[in-house]
């Protein structure tokens, strides 16, 4: 599945985590996520999103269609945050992800090298991450906004020698996430952990049909958290303590 195109806002917020497999069930593999964030010319920047949706999405959609990837998106910034605009992809294994952004690369670069350059004047600032889906709804690849028109990410800061034990408080926390994907309040939502990369050590991710719905349930999760989990809360507020 591709998706070309979802805005997101980088926020700072709280928690999550899923449903766990039963004893009788393998846990499903869950992929990995490389993406780039830029900084952008703001008065330029739609010409950014012209060049990905003429020259790069062609690119994408094909190494979606061969398998090279699972599934890609492209995102624009609403609130919050130096990043501009985002790009990532998805694969099973961290091997496929790496060849995956080499071949798509280069296949850019032949298909049009000029508008790769100009893309690279206006977004002139990055940073790279790869991240794994710990958890969240669906099978993992839908923990990158596909195909929600909005989404909410929260990267958060965490001290890395207890990092693991935040994964764990996660778990407890995700009926809460799954009963507002259940009563359609949020499309889905997604907990990643770092790989490669600067300072940002786990992120959540939530999406929803528009930025107010996605607000208006992450606001209902917060009072539903300080009621039914305040201890584990605390707790992991006091692990990924900044966002």
């Amino acid at each position: 599945m591709s998706r070309f195109f979802v805005s997101f806002a980088a926020l700072a917020a709280l928690l999550l985590l899923p449903l766990a497999a039963t004893a009788q069930e393998e846990a499903p593999a869950r992929p990995f996520v490389y993406a780039s964030y830029f900084e952008c010319e703001s008065t330029d920047q739609w010409m950014a999103d012209m060049i990905v949706e003429t020259v790069y999405k062609p690119v994408y959609d094909a190494a979606v269609e061969d398998g090279t990837i699972s599934a890609w998106g492209w995102l624009s910034h609403h609130t919050g945050g130096k990043w501009r605009r985002g790009i990532y992809h998805i694969a099973p294994t961290v091997d496929a992800l790496l060849d995956a952004s080499d071949a798509v690369g280069e296949k850019i670069g032949e298909t049009n090298a000029q508008a790769a350059r100009q893309f690279g004047k206006i977004c002139n600032v990055h940073e790279d991450y790869i991240w794994r889906s710990v958890n969240g709804s669906g099978d993992g690849v839908d923990v990158a906004m596909v195909p929600s028109k909005a989404g909410v990410s929260m990267y958060m800061v965490c001290d890395m020698a207890k990092q693991e034990r935040a994964d764990e408080l996660m778990a407890a926390f995700a009926p809460v996430y799954n009963s507002h994907v259940k009563e359609g309040e949020l499309s889905g939502w997604g907990w990643l952990q770092h790989q490669v990369g600067g300072k940002y050590r786990r992120l959540l991710t939530m999406r929803g049909a528009d930025h107010k719905s996605v607000l208006a349930a992450w606001g209902a999760i917060v009072e539903e958290m300080d009621e039914k989990h305040d201890a584990a809360s605390t707790e992991f507020s006091e692990i990924c303590y900044t966002h």
